[in-house]
């Protein structure tokens, strides 16, 4: 009977394994369900007026997310042109600011900090603000 005691011992081993495995999943796997993120954007205009949007939505960037907003709210919209480096925002609810054309474009802050990436590239985190400030170029 010494030859089955290892076996027993192993598979009670792969059963502690296995629950140790499912229960680490659970807790650390990313979890993906529909407006699992609550953010904020916002849009100020070139006279300093601004405008919340409170968006629940599972979006991975922020050009979905406000894709999602588009489609929900009729008072939100936005277009650009596609680039080198992703799509630059060129119109928000129907005010065109366009460098060459208006000497102004669409700045983009992540919680009151100049945002370091393009609409297309920038992740979507839960709780976060997101701004698009009309400027003049200086």
């Amino acid at each position: 009977d010494l030859h089955s005691f290892p076996t027993r011992r192993s598979s009670d081993l792969d059963l502690v394994l296995i629950a140790l495995f499912a229960l680490l999943y659970g807790r650390f796997s990313a979890k993906s369900t529909a407006g699992d993120k609550a953010i904020v954007i916002e849009v100020v205009d070139e006279s300093g007026n601004s405008t919340e949007y409170d968006v629940d939505t599972d979006a991975e960037y922020l050009k979905d997310a406000m894709d999602d907003l588009a489609e929900a709210d009729d008072s939100f919209s936005f277009s650009g042109k596609d680039s080198g480096y992703g799509l630059m925002v060129q119109v928000i609810n129907g005010k065109q600011a366009i460098y060459e054309e208006d000497g102004a474009y669409w700045a983009l802050y992540v919680n009151g900090e100049y945002g370091q990436y393009g609409v297309t590239e920038q992740p979507v985190t839960d709780g976060d603000t997101y701004t698009w400030s009309y400027e003049a170029a200086e």
